[in-house]
């Protein structure tokens, strides 16, 4: 069986995001919490993304490069859990930025029975730099999770914002060629949970940007959304 070390691996898929990259980056590698490495998969990008990926690794020993051809989020997202070695894993998308302590106080309240911690997330980047008290929202158990995420109030069903348990994880790949993909992983990591704790601190900087899924017209890709309800039925 193979072992792991008790760090925190963050995974990171890349793709044609030179402009917000050394941000992103920066913020991970600036956290106060310093065991940690760094899995940077590069997902085909065209543009100096690799070049900027590159410059890290050299500059810290705990940033690891991986260049695949494009094969889309969920495949970078799977490819970067299988490199890892870490105990816990948390993702962040190549064009966010996460608070600079959020890596230590997420793991604060990962005690023996809790497998996944989930923080807030914020569209206001300024809302990173405010230290109020910290309470926690919820704690539950995997039905009361589930119930809580259904009602899309305390408990969210995206990748990112969360620290998990590497178990977790990797009891639910993500699924490849589709989007919505965090629908259903999200959803399925409930399922395996013991207890869950959220917290009410905006730790994550979630950026909108022009033509992203959230932001482009309807087209037929959208219509994955049935795909994955099936999946959940079918799971």
């Amino acid at each position: 069986m193979r072992g792991f070390n008790k760090m925190i691996s963050i995974i990171v898929p890349v793709y044609n995001v030179e402009e917000y990259l050394e941000e992103c980056l920066t913020s991970i590698q600036n956290q106060t919490f310093t065991d940690i490495e760094v899995i940077l998969v590069n997902d085909g990008s065209s543009d100096r993304s690799k070049e900027i990926c590159e410059r890290y690794c050299q500059q810290d020993s705990r940033f690891k490069l991986i260049n695949q051809k494009n094969q889309g989020l969920s495949a970078a997202r799977n490819r970067g859990v299988k490199e890892s070695i870490g105990e816990y894993i948390m993702f962040v998308d190549s064009d966010d930025v996460v608070k600079e302590n959020i890596v230590e106080v997420l793991l604060s309240y990962m005690k023996e029975d809790v497998d996944l911690v989930e923080c807030n997330l914020t569209q206001n980047k300024e809302e990173l730099q405010k230290n109020k008290p910290i309470r926690v929202v919820f704690e539950g158990n995997s039905p009361e999770s589930i119930i809580k995420c259904l009602a899309f109030k305390e408990v969210k069903f995206c990748a990112f914002t969360k620290l998990y348990r590497r178990e977790i994880v990797e009891k639910v790949p993500f699924l490849e060629g589709i989007i919505y993909e965090d629908i259903y992983t999200g959803m399925n990591y409930l399922k395996y949970i013991r207890k869950m704790v959220a917290i009410d601190l905006k730790g994550y900087y979630y950026r909108v940007r022009p033509n992203s899924i959230m932001t482009k017209p309807f087209n037929e890709k959208d219509l994955d959304i049935f795909k994955v309800g099936n999946q959940l039925i079918d799971s």
